[in-house]
């Protein structure tokens, strides 16, 4: 099991970037998970009509969400406070098996999401996508293994515009079938919990998207940042938010 302890915010400013026709990306910045300034896996994805959250945690604002979507239960990526911030009456919470059970007070506003499973709502189609280790952090054990079925995200929105959120998750077979993303968004921080930044820049490379935010690694290590980049095809802009 990783142990995470998130404290207080270092970098709280609203980050805001166009990624399609009337579709705006935003990030709040790092957090602090246990000594590290970390910029994490949470997005909030505004479109015309919708307002979607994307693992929200240390989020600075109670903008309501129309959706709320949680790849897995680890609390750099689960926050109850979060989720109580902006949940409202029509929400719906689309969430892994393991999210679903801390959640019960909520269980009329969830839909849980397997691996392949796709929904279908007004203006946006979410297919859920594999998330797993291959390594193990510590002799047989993995901090995402296979069986928990753990997900990413690939939303179509209305206009066409497809954007994936990979989650927390190693290079994978199943990540090769993805076409047509428009925006990835992927892991860089390695240390045998997701994708370092060669395999991340590999998968880029292959499901070639027209841009790519690298998020989940500490801030410190810049280096990590900078060998992404170079290792992006130049066919993939790069947008860094942190």
């Amino acid at each position: 099991m990783v142990k995470v302890s998130i404290s207080e915010k270092r970098n709280p400013t609203l980050q805001q970037i166009d990624i399609g026709e009337n579709t705006v990306l935003s990030t709040w910045g790092t957090i602090k998970v246990n000594k590290s300034h970390f910029f994490p896996s949470s997005f909030q994805l505004k479109t015309k009509n919708k307002v979607i959250y994307i693992d929200p945690v240390g989020i600075e604002t109670t903008e309501k969400a129309d959706y709320i979507l949680i790849t897995h239960s680890h609390p750099d990526h689960f926050s109850i406070k979060d989720i109580e911030k902006v949940i409202q009456s029509e929400t719906k919470i689309i969430c892994s098996k393991g999210v679903s059970k801390k959640l019960k007070e909520y269980n009329r506003h969830i839909r849980i999401m397997r691996p392949k499973d796709v929904l279908k709502f007004e203006d946006l189609d979410i297919t859920a996508t594999a998330a797993y280790n291959t390594k193990s952090v510590f002799l047989w054990i993995k901090a995402h293994p296979k069986s928990k079925e753990n997900i990413g995200f690939v939303l179509t929105l209305g206009g066409g515009l497809r954007i994936y959120h990979a989650g927390d998750t190693d290079y994978i077979p199943e990540i090769k079938g993805l076409t047509d993303i428009g925006v990835a968004l992927v892991p860089i921080g390695g240390d045998n919990l997701t994708m370092n930044e060669e395999e991340a820049a590999r998968i880029v490379n292959q499901i070639k998207p027209q841009k790519v935010i690298p998020m989940h690694y500490e801030i410190k290590n810049r280096e990590v940042l900078k060998r992404f980049q170079s290792l992006v095809d130049p066919d993939t802009t790069v947008m860094v938010l942190d």
